[in-house]
């Protein structure tokens, strides 16, 4: 009976633990969300719009897959104003098959260095946290909560 208990309090204290896991994971993606000042763009809500940059796309209707994005987050799109995250791109030719070299004499389709890069983690955590908490959803109170940490007036008719 006491080995059964223990086995019962372990499995508890594990799910626990791994639900807290999981959250941080989501709440790391969060935080390099805003570090990468991808809501100067995408917004806070993650639904794009017009902006000092252009049209973002909306992160929560894209039909990229996680490949997808993390490729985009890391390299960008050359001849827009989607900047690259990832210090090594267009070093090699990781991104699209293209360097830096390719776009010489080209400055209009050059790809744009973002402000804050990201290493790998960042990049895929930033991935997860908009598979998880943006794509395919619909903006609600919870989220906007989330998002700016409390209550706030842009989440009071939500």
């Amino acid at each position: 009976m006491r080995l059964k208990n223990i086995f019962f309090l372990s499995f508890m204290f594990l799910s626990i633990l791994q639900n807290l896991s999981g959250q941080q994971k989501i709440d790391y993606g969060l935080k390099v969300y805003k570090k990468a000042n991808c809501m100067g763009c995408h917004k806070w809500h993650g639904d794009g719009g017009p902006g000092y940059g252009g049209a973002a796309m909306s992160l929560r209707t894209t039909g990229l897959d996680r490949e997808g994005l993390k490729l985009l987050i890391a390299c960008g799109r050359p001849g827009t104003n989607m900047p690259f995250f990832d210090k090594k791109a267009y070093v090699d030719d990781r991104c699209f098959g293209l360097k830096f070299e390719d776009f010489e004499g080209d400055d209009k389709n050059r790809p744009l260095r973002a402000k804050a890069l990201l290493n790998k983690r960042q990049i895929d955590q930033l991935t997860d946290f908009i598979i998880n908490d943006l794509k395919g959803k619909q903006l609600d109170k919870e989220f906007c909560v989330k998002f700016f940490g409390k209550p706030t007036r842009s989440c009071e008719n939500l």
